[in-house]
């Protein structure tokens, strides 16, 4: 039974309605001046951390990999090797062909977007009115001229903001990761990474209490199906829809008149952004339509254009990701943009980095937290009064 306090209640009871909030409060501000501290010195430190975690996520993605090899004859420094040769080749490819094309591109595209307004005014709304026999309202085609013109007026002022809006950008995140040190540095990172990551991680297992060992390797293990197995599967899921949209795309560009190269960079683009959700969709589909239309000669290149993003979103959720991701049980797309934008909005790039990681663990621990809160005295209330 329990002692009784001077005021009637039980010891529990006091802990339970008074003494209780004192400490979590204690526990709670304790708490926020950490994470106060680890946030200044990321900040800090941001120019440093990048160059590590990049390497070190890039290691954790390829150890099952290396560890494929290894276990196949290959020796281990030979496998890290060589994907870091196909990594380089990867880089190369990009700044030598796929971004000054997409510069290109984006470029093309702001200075074409007021002869779009005019050729949607003047051509294809009067295409669609006389080869389908569909009258447009009065209205949008007024309303197309009106917000045309102002876009049009406004339009070298919408382009200095948005270079302008860029170059800080480049500033304040693309320097660091485009930086010639960086570029050094994250491939040697993640050889001695890659090199020790088994050894790494055994020792990392010592320093966890006993007590607890067996409950948090089990959340770590499941962490890493969460976060590194479904994020795995994601990065192949991306490469096979950049291979599909690249093919398709260069195919349509081409009779089309828009250029194989110019569909093959939106392709790629499109697929390799697919890794964060339904934003290389939404990126590569504006983009090819915006293109074909600024290249208008009839409707043939945009029924195409819609015809491969149709057939490889179809294909992306009925056969290829079933097929790669399975039922890994991952990131819900929702928790994926919302993580990283808070993790960009908090600590810019690194914030970025250690956002799929965090969400992870949240995914993980979620269960645990509200299992806890049930069996609380906050939920279930104050323990009954001992019969007598």
């Amino acid at each position: 039974m329990s002692s009784r306090h001077p005021s009637g209640l039980t010891e529990n009871q006091v802990w339970n309605r008074y003494t209780r909030y004192p400490h979590l409060l204690a526990k709670l501000v304790t708490f926020l001046l950490v994470i106060s501290a680890i946030y200044v010195v990321f900040h800090a430190v941001e120019n440093v951390l990048v160059p590590i975690l990049v390497s070190l996520f890039i290691a954790y993605l390829l150890d099952p990999a290396v560890d494929i090899l290894e276990a196949r004859g290959v020796s281990r420094t030979r496998a890290i090797l060589a994907f870091l040769g196909l990594g380089a080749g990867a880089t190369a490819a990009f700044l030598l062909f796929l971004y000054p094309t997409i510069a290109h591109l984006l470029g093309a595209l702001a200075d074409g977007l007021p002869q779009l307004i005019e050729l949607l005014q003047d051509r294809v709304l009067p295409w669609v009115e006389k080869n389908l026999k569909v009258t447009i309202p009065d209205s949008v085609s007024a309303a197309i001229a009106e917000y045309g013109a102002t876009l049009k007026a406004q339009l070298p002022t919408l382009t200095k903001a948005a270079g302008k809006g860029l170059m800080e950008l480049w500033t304040r995140t693309g320097a660091i990761a485009a930086s010639l040190v960086n570029l050094v540095m994250i491939p040697i990172f993640t050889f001695y990474f890659l090199r020790d990551f088994d050894r790494m991680r055994l020792r990392l297992v010592d320093y966890i209490p006993m007590a607890n060992r067996d409950f948090i390797l089990e959340r770590i293990k499941r962490m890493d199906e969460v976060v590194g197995a479904w994020f795995r599967g994601q990065v192949e899921v991306a490469m096979i829809l950049g291979a599909l949209y690249a093919l398709g795309l260069a195919v349509v560009f081409g009779f089309a008149g828009v250029g194989v190269t110019t569909g093959l960079a939106v392709g790629l683009l499109a697929g390799l952004l697919n890794i964060v959700p339904y934003f290389g969709f939404v990126i590569g589909f504006v983009a090819s339509v915006l293109l074909v239309l600024l290249d208008w000669s009839g409707p043939g290149p945009l029924l195409g254009v819609l015809a491969v993003f149709a057939v490889v979103q179809a294909l992306e959720g009925y056969v290829i990701t079933p097929r790669i991701v399975g039922e890994k049980v991952g990131l819900s797309p929702v928790t994926v943009i919302i993580a990283l934008l808070l993790g960009g909005e908090v600590l810019g790039l690194v914030g970025i980095l250690l956002a799929l990681p965090a969400a992870g663990i949240a995914r993980v621990l979620w269960p645990d937290v509200v299992a806890w809160y049930k069996e609380s005295t906050l939920y279930k209330g104050d323990e009954p009064e001992p019969t007598t």
